[in-house]
């Protein structure tokens, strides 16, 4: 670890969260919790994080949607999927930012112990059906499950609000006082793996992105890199760019003018070639190699710390750490998430 951590209070939390929400952090905020009004409004909708990375043996893909940020902890997150949303992880398996496979997910209303059934779909076809808090196994191979799990993201807000938004709270990067403000926190999770062969084979070029809609189709969150939304439509409390962003799929986001956005952030912070450096993030899709187990920016593992990365990239080099790392209890097995926090 690179320094001690004290966990934050209830309240603390709640108020930092409340704050991304708020769109009151112009580069980094959460990787896509409580991004817009809308989507903070009902925490099932609420995409918190998406992660791609090689399975154990390499010969499969695991898929990671985590949804209700602070679940039970905040009044609109709940710690149950909502029965009215389609979940879905989207490949693109062609490099045009369209969906050639969908992986959708429908869930019932919970039980009195609040277990819920659901149901797994590709393309239209079922995959498998199931109860959360076990493992099913897919047609044709693969394995799902869902359910609370302790939120895997880490990110020490308070010092950047003291270091690069020039807060008067005493605090900076990698400080005595270093705080990771997701330490304690669950969110509602989907795990999913499947074969290579079902995308292509090993070293097949993917992208990869995640959407919940309503019943009719209408589209509420999307995201496929971390903080791309919260970091480039981040209009000081007009959150309008957001909610558009949210509801954009990634094949029109160019069209839409978000790479322009981006690059005109990208610039103001210094970053070095603002137009390529753009160009990889809008459209806004992870990209990922079948079978090659690098992280970030080849997918995204789940003790990825995505946020130095991004810090890095954004500033060309002149902030490269928030110094914290992951608190997670992660397996290196299935379902690979550390247990929800008691």
């Amino acid at each position: 670890m690179r320094s001690s951590r004290k966990r934050a209070s209830a309240a603390s939390i709640a108020s930092a969260l409340m704050i991304l929400s708020l769109g009151l952090t112009p580069v980094v905020s959460g990787a896509d919790h409580l991004d817009s009004p809308v989507v903070s409004g009902k925490g099932a909708a609420d995409i918190t994080d998406l992660y791609v990375f090689s399975g154990p043996g390499g010969n499969g893909t695991v898929f990671v949607l985590g949804v209700n940020p602070g679940a039970g902890a905040l009044p609109n997150s709940g710690t149950t999927f909502g029965s009215k949303i389609d979940y879905l992880i989207k490949v693109d398996t062609d490099g045009d930012a369209k969906a050639d496979i969908k992986y959708k997910y429908n869930f019932g209303k919970p039980n009195s112990m609040g277990v819920q059934q659901f149901d797994l779909w590709r393309n239209g076809a079922w995959l498998a059906s199931g109860l959360t808090g076990a493992d099913s196994m897919l047609l044709g191979g693969g394995k799902t499950t869902a359910g609370l799990y302790d939120d895997p993201f880490f990110f020490d807000l308070d010092a950047f609000k003291g270091a690069v938004l020039g807060a008067d709270n005493g605090r900076t990067f990698c400080d005595s006082g270093t705080v990771d403000f997701f330490l304690g926190l669950d969110i509602s999770a989907i795990v999913l793996r499947v074969p290579n062969e079902s995308l292509g084979g090993n070293g097949q070029a993917i992208g990869v992105w995640a959407s919940t809609e309503n019943a009719s189709g209408t589209q509420l969150d999307q995201m496929g890199r971390p903080a791309i939304n919260t970091v480039f439509n981040n209009a000081e409390m007009d959150q309008s760019d957001r909610e558009q962003f949210n509801r954009t799929r990634p094949g029109k986001q160019v069209a839409r003018g978000f790479r322009d956005h981006t690059e005109e952030v990208l610039t103001a912070l210094g970053a070095a070639d603002p137009a390529g450096l753009a160009s990889v993030l809008i459209p806004d899709v992870m990209t990922f190699e079948t079978g090659n187990s690098d992280g970030f920016l080849n997918g995204r593992r789940l003790a990825d710390d995505v946020i130095d990365a991004e810090l890095g990239l954004v500033t060309d080099g002149a902030i490269t750490t928030d110094c914290v790392d992951n608190d997670s209890d992660l397996s290196s097995s299935w379902p690979f998430l550390a247990p929800a926090n008691s």
